[in-house]
């Protein structure tokens, strides 16, 4: 197969409706309706081949959580093993922490080997894992 270039790769805000059937199905089963604050679809020739979704911090009164949730990332099957969800994982985290993000969450402890090597420390507060955004 031939090495994909990143630079290749475009990513753009999407509505759930605008997914392909295969990550939208992941999206339906993952992903609570409404809950989503970011889509984000990554375009390669124009075509849908990853995407992620989102939160942002759930504030009860008087809490100062700062963190994001990661609810999905996904990528299309041909295009798997290619780095492409490290790469969008690190566009999630770029994001989250624009929007004043100081961790980012993921809330399950599935695929463990991937969150680790990004940076991820598994955290049991949260039954998953967690990013800590760099502090200035």
């Amino acid at each position: 197969t031939m090495a994909l270039g990143f630079r290749e790769i475009e990513v753009f805000s999407a509505d759930p409706k605008d997914l392909p059937a295969d990550l939208s199905a992941i999206y339906a089963q993952t992903v609570a309706a409404g809950t989503a604050q970011i889509l984000r679809v990554a375009k390669l020739n124009e075509v849908i081949i990853a995407c992620y979704a989102m939160h942002g911090p759930l504030l009860e009164e008087g809490e100062s959580n700062t963190d994001y949730v990661l609810q999905m990332v996904a990528v299309q099957e041909q295009y798997r093993h290619q780095n492409v969800g490290r790469w969008l994982m690190g566009h999630a985290i770029g994001v989250a922490e624009s929007k004043g993000g100081r961790g980012l969450q993921v809330p399950h402890t599935a695929h463990q080997d991937f969150f680790l090597t990004l940076g991820f420390k598994a955290d049991a507060t949260i039954g998953g894992f967690r990013f800590q955004m760099i502090q200035e």
